[in-house]
């Protein structure tokens, strides 16, 4: 019975030893010879190896808050904005990072193995292809909810996607040799359109698929953009020279000049109010505000931002934005040249308040619930937050490393978040990889009055708006 007990222990070790021998290790990929890549097959597989694991951007770890342990983890990006931008290989930090491109910092050691250069080559493929999941469908496809920030030293547009808080796309803009300098944008319904004002054009894109539908050209230098609430008229402001006095209407179906409107010298900042009866035009070199009539498309009023400024000049209180309550009540205007924000009755065109705020007062908006305005500071670098209700400065919102020449302002529609741009022209922000001083979107939680993320979007970035 033993000799049988053993024979059996035997041969079951031979057996276990055949069944071991036979296992056969599955060859390496061959990422050069992928024909049509499926994302499921061959990148998420990729990432487990390198990328996604213990201590690194697995779905415990998160490091930076960046998980890559799946497509839709990957889209969402980390603390600091996005893993990668579609059909952008060049602007991804995913590949940027490992392809000995020079940056500020480098990446820490994976924790996993190392990405082979073919590895590398092929995630840029994937990205260059539209970094599309198993069902062919590229990210951000759906995305209704916006923000476009023009790069005015760029040539080029940056759109966010807003539910993920991350850079979505580039959209080139411009076609002269020397820079077309996109300045400023506004949103509608169905379009968005964008200010080149080195160039004299306007160009207006599809708010759906971001293509662009036509091109309009105006003398001068195009500056700021108001639209009607139909979208059927453009306004543009010019500002670039001392004997400019000209606000240009355009027909928005033809993108041609229907009118021209004489206000006061270098009109810059405009708004109209909700009604779509009244648009308000800041004269910077003549201290005062214009009064449109939108249905006659003439100047009905002229108001000085104070008793003694004088239309002629020297200027005093350089009148730079406007900005509408959203009950159409008061209109308020930043005086960058006397640190002051002013408050009009919008009935009577008479001043109500005025506001002291940090240096060179720029752009500013006010929340949907008319509660608050946000006001950038230029040369503060601060946003300043006005209470309505009690007429009175609540908190100014200062980071000296983050904001650096804070230039636009634009809040979403549920009125939770503060998107500002800052131009860093003065380099007073470090760009977490990129070797250039790019500029960045401040992206400020309204109900805490933190900064919440900060996107590094492009050079100079200006005039900014969000989607509604």
């Amino acid at each position: 019975m033993k000799r049988l007990i053993v024979v059996i222990v035997v041969l079951g070790m031979l057996h276990g030893c055949t069944r071991q021998e036979s296992v056969v290790t599955p060859a390496p990929i061959d990422y050069s010879n992928i024909s049509t890549i499926v994302y499921s097959q061959h990148v998420q597989p990729l990432l487990n190896q390198t990328c996604a694991t213990a201590n690194c951007h697995d779905a415990g770890t998160k490091a930076a808050g960046l998980a890559l342990t799946s497509w839709a983890d990957v889209l969402k990006g980390s603390r600091h904005g996005e893993a990668l931008i579609p059909f952008a290989p060049e602007r991804s930090l995913l590949t940027l990072l490992f392809d000995g491109t020079t940056l500020r910092r480098t990446h820490p050691t994976l924790t996993g193995r190392s990405l082979t250069t073919p590895e590398v080559a092929f995630l840029k493929r994937w990205i260059a292809e539209g970094a599309r999941n198993d069902n062919g469908e590229t990210p951000f496809m759906h995305t209704t909810r916006k923000l476009y920030c023009p790069n005015q030293s760029d040539d080029n547009v940056a759109v966010v996607d807003l539910d993920n808080g991350v850079v979505m796309k580039y959209i080139s803009v411009g076609v002269s040799p020397a820079n077309d300098a996109p300045h400023f944008v506004v949103t509608g319904d169905h379009y968005w359109y964008v200010s080149l004002i080195g160039t004299g054009q306007v160009w207006k894109f599809d708010i759906h698929a971001d293509t662009l539908v036509k091109k309009g050209t105006v003398q001068g230098s195009p500056a700021l953009l108001v639209l009607t609430p139909d979208g059927s008229k453009l306004y543009v402001s010019q500002f670039m020279t001392s004997s400019t006095n000209r606000v240009v209407v355009l027909n928005t179906s033809t993108m041609t000049v229907i009118k021209t409107i004489t206000v006061w010298t270098m009109p810059h900042g405009m708004r109209m109010n909700r009604a779509g009866t009244r648009l308000y035009v800041a004269n910077m070199m003549s201290d005062n505000i214009s009064v449109i009539d939108v249905a006659r498309d003439s100047v009905v009023a002229t108001i000085p931002v104070a008793y003694d400024a004088s239309p002629f000049g020297p200027t005093k209180y350089m009148p730079m934005e406007v900005a509408v309550s959203p009950n159409d009540s008061v209109f308020m205007v930043t005086c960058s040249e006397w640190n002051e924000v002013r408050m009009f009755n919008a009935t009577t065109n008479t001043l109500i308040d005025s506001f002291h705020v940090d240096a060179q007062p720029w752009h500013l908006q006010f929340t949907p619930d008319g509660e608050f305005c946000y006001v950038t500071n230029r040369l503060g670098n601060s946003v300043s937050v006005i209470h309505i209700p009690m007429r009175h400065v609540m908190s100014t919102i200062a980071a000296p490393a983050t904001f650096a020449y804070p230039h636009g302002v634009d809040i979403s529609a549920d009125g939770r978040y503060v998107f500002v741009s800052n131009e860093n022209i003065s380099h007073l922000y470090v760009p977490r990889y990129s070797m250039e001083y790019v500029g960045n979107v401040c992206i400020i939680d309204h109900m805490t009055g933190q900064i919440a993320k900060v996107l590094e979007v492009g050079k100079m970035p200006t005039g900014l708006a969000v989607t509604h």
